[in-house]
């Protein structure tokens, strides 16, 4: 065992320790409950601004088309007959100052109404927004986000993504097809019918109702979650898996199905580590074995990833040997064991499309360990598919994912994001990202999927950069020497006014520097007496 340890590592033996216990499955479903719920709250949140007095602008909008949406994705009979149950109630009241919401709950009557017998839809109704990143007075680094004021809507975003430069290079996001001679090259015709699918998701929105998905690595704050976010929106079944089990995660999840759940779909959310061989083939049997779920997947999102910064080739570890392992060798073994699932339950006709996780960082960064190898290797997928007879049981889109801000492996780069654009690379919210990869799914190009491999670029021209790492070091560094500067300016103008203003400079400096006063110490000795009141202590004198 000590010689195992020795050569494998701690970080590799115990990264591959399974996780997975089926009976600690959460299943979310009860969308029904969460719209009543919510339909509930707004409408007290109109009553209660009502009568508070406030005015028709600063009550909460009756317009807010994402939480009609929600509720029309979530429409039931018993949904409305309880609307039409309030209006009743509320109409009976002589309170004028009910109308707000009286009006709201005729605008959820309606818009519920029309809903019955269609399928839930997945809308995007968030919007792109840009990196910024500014040095305070006081020396501090802040980064914000702002709408990009040339994209309010998504047929914007979309409009400027198709769009190429003067020079001939392909769009910021585009399709390649595979030549004659094997090389990838860029399609007009497939990048066409993907934004023509991407269009028509914006203004139309698009079902899942009736698909099934598995997501890995879809933890807090990452693209697999906001994957997650549209599935159930769209009226899918999906299984999310984490490896980090606890009560806090489950509420994560639980608010996600609450937010995003609509008619028809399910959220089942089971411990996994994809680093574990285990845990690959308990995970597939769990979703396609009928005695538990029974499931055939149409969608598979392989996105689990381990960071491994400050890893170079002199000091490969055991970290870099596990993140390979979980983002390499076991999403080809989970590509193979939903074969063979397939293949024992003779589904042949239903391929499950998997959207592989690439990336145009091939080393580019350095200092991240194996990444890069693992994503280059990853693109063998694409002849494996008809060299190893994928065809009929898996169907592959690998997405080139590009400067995705937020993510946990690229959340330390946003202070240069806005640099780096300056460069001419889109950067990208993990929304965007997102809506980026759920165009894969469109019905357009699901069926080239199905006929032959489909690679997506959504680098967003970031493989066109020559040397990035000394440009993001460049970046860095300006940022540093502005900080420094600053902090120093800030603490001599503190200085300054100390002696100036000496009375109040402690509370000045603090203001300035953004210190904290310290406490005013004071020790009092007791005052000294006069010889005659020490009479009665005469009688020491000279001991």
């Amino acid at each position: 065992m000590d010689a195992i340890t020795a050569e494998m590592g701690d970080d590799l033996l115990s990264g591959v320790r399974p996780r997975f216990d089926a009976r600690k499955m959460r299943r979310f479903d009860s969308f029904w409950n969460w719209a009543r719920q919510d339909a509930y709250e707004w409408i007290q949140q109109i009553i209660a601004a009502a009568l508070s007095g406030l005015s028709a602008d600063e009550q909460p909008g009756i317009d807010n088309e994402e939480r009609i949406q929600q509720l029309q994705n979530c429409a039931d009979e018993q949904l409305v007959k309880m609307l039409a149950g309030i209006i009743k109630v509320l109409s009976a009241s002589s309170n004028s100052m009910l109308e707000p919401a009286i009006a709201l709950v005729r605008a959820m009557h309606d818009a519920c109404k029309d809903a019955l017998g269609t399928l839930p839809l997945y809308h995007e109704f968030s919007q792109p927004m840009q990196p910024q990143t500014h040095v305070a007075v006081t020396g501090e680094i802040v980064y914000s986000e702002l709408p990009r004021p040339s994209e309010h809507t998504w047929p914007e975003y979309i409009n400027h993504m198709k769009c190429g430069d003067l020079y001939g290079t392909p769009p910021l996001m585009h399709l390649r097809e595979q030549t004659e001679d094997g090389h990838w090259a860029y399609s007009e015709t497939y990048s066409s019918a993907y934004f023509g699918g991407l269009s028509s998701i914006a203004a139309q929105g698009i079902s899942f109702a009736g698909k099934t998905a598995l997501v890995t690595g879809c933890g807090q704050g990452s693209i697999g979650a906001e994957i997650v976010c549209r599935l159930l929106a769209g009226g899918a079944r999906v299984v999310a898996t984490t490896s980090s089990y606890s009560r806090k995660t489950l509420l994560s999840f639980e608010n996600m199905y609450r937010k995003h759940g609509s008619r028809g779909s399910e959220l089942v959310v089971v411990p996994f580590n994809q680093g574990s061989v285990q845990d690959i083939d308990s995970l597939v049997s769990f979703i396609t074995g009928n005695a538990s779920l029974g499931w055939d997947l149409d969608f598979v999102f392989p996105f689990a990833a381990i960071s491994d910064v400050g890893s170079t080739a002199t000091n490969l570890g055991s970290r870099s040997e596990l993140a390979q392992r979980v983002m390499l060798t076991n999403v080809l073994r989970l590509l193979g064991s939903i074969k063979v699932a397939k293949e024992r339950t003779r589904r042949t006709t239903r391929p499950s499309l998997v959207v592989l996780p690439l990336s145009p960082n091939h080393g580019n960064f350095g200092g991240d360990g194996l990444y890069g190898e693992c994503k280059l290797a990853l693109e063998t997928a694409f002849n494996r598919w008809e060299s190893e007879g994928w065809e009929g049981f898996l169907s592959i889109a690998g997405a080139i994912i590009g400067w995705t801000r937020g993510t946990g492996l690229m959340s330390a780069n946003n202070l240069v994001a806005q640099e780096i654009e300056g460069h001419g690379v889109r950067t990208f919210t993990t929304s965007e990202m997102a809506f980026n990869i759920i165009g894969l799914l469109h019905p357009l190009i699901a069926r080239v999927a199905h006929r032959q491999p489909v690679w997506a670029d959504f680098g967003g021209g970031m493989s066109r950069v020559q040397q990035l790492n000394a440009i993001v070091g460049k970046a860095r560094e300006k940022l540093n020497v502005e900080s420094q500067t600053m902090k120093k300016i800030a603490a001599s103008m503190a200085q300054d006014y100390e002696v100036t203003n000496p009375v109040m400079s402690a509370g000045r400096a603090s203001e300035n520097v953004g210190l904290t006063p310290l406490a005013k110490h004071r020790t009092h000795f007791p005052s000294p007496q006069s010889y005659q009141n020490l009479q009665h202590l005469h009688h020491l004198q000279d001991m």
